[in-house]
């Protein structure tokens, strides 16, 4: 047991499993937990680097590079490059929804995801039913409401062969951006969660470690349950990889030049062309 910034705490440290990247002195890999202990409460803190909060690369086999089917479905959370997604797509000449689309065509009735999904799920029918169809679903829910957390099961087991995608991106800029977003809004996306009933979401929106805990929980349920079915694919995009356009190139085959990163706050990143 020991003490960290005056809190009591129990660390355990596990031999590598998966993609664990940390290392003792000795240059063995390990997986680092710690134990917060919290009156009769134990709960486990994520430590930045866990293998809950990296992408993995090697997750599509060779043998689907281009043949994945669709729709391809993102179950990863807001400010995660969710609009990057859906660029890409877009620009790869694939139909892909972002938080909403206009149903009957540009210009015509604006309808969100996660309403349509809602829909779907209060008439008992599989999520998506009630949405336009499209290739790729880059943005399910609306900021208040997740359906891949809510109605995760729904989701996965109404695609048997399903491709699903997870992002990922350096937790603390993650961070830093929810506490910054909306621009010129408030309460901001770290607020307004933690104040809203989503399941696993923080209760104390301040506290970036507690963001960690909920997304690693978040993945470690998505793996799990793809897990189960060896026909189902999960594509883990790490945003901030140099390589990701040619990873994505490779699986997908539509060209490098169309990945990119999308809706950037200019007020926290005035250089970025975005």
């Amino acid at each position: 047991e020991n003490s960290i910034s005056g809190r009591s705490y129990n660390v355990s440290v596990t031999p590598k499993q998966g993609n664990a990247t940390q290392t003792d002195v000795s240059g063995r890999i390990y997986n680092f937990s710690v134990t917060q202990k919290q009156g009769n409460v134990t709960r486990t803190d994520v430590v930045v680097g866990a293998d809950c909060l990296k992408a993995r690369n090697d997750t599509v086999p060779a043998s689907l590079f281009e043949k994945l089917p669709i729709p391809y479905i993102n179950l990863g959370f807001p400010k995660m490059g969710t609009s990057s997604i859906w660029h890409y797509f877009n620009c790869g000449g694939m139909k892909s929804f972002h938080y909403y689309y206009d149903q009957g065509g540009r210009g015509k009735k604006r309808v969100r995801c996660d309403t349509c999904i809602q829909q779907s799920h209060k008439l008992g029918l599989p999520p998506l039913s009630k949405c336009e169809k499209a290739d790729m679903y880059a943005q399910i829910d609306n900021g208040i409401h997740f359906p891949q957390i809510e109605f995760l099961e729904e989701i996965i087991d109404a695609y048997p062969n399903g491709t699903f995608f997870l992002t990922f991106r350096n937790m603390e800029k993650w961070y830093h951006s929810i506490s910054h977003w909306p621009p010129k809004q408030n309460p901001k996306l770290n607020e307004r969660w933690s104040r809203l009933r989503i399941t696993g979401s923080p209760k104390n929106g301040n506290n970036p470690e507690d963001f960690n805990y909920w997304y690693c929980n978040h993945v470690r349920r998505v793996r799990e349950l793809i897990s189960r079915n060896p026909s189902q694919t999960l594509v883990e995009v790490d945003i901030e990889d140099p390589g990701l356009a040619y990873r994505m190139n490779e699986i997908f085959g539509i060209r490098e030049g169309c990945w990119g990163t999308r809706n950037v706050n200019a007020i926290i990143h005035p250089d970025s062309d975005e």
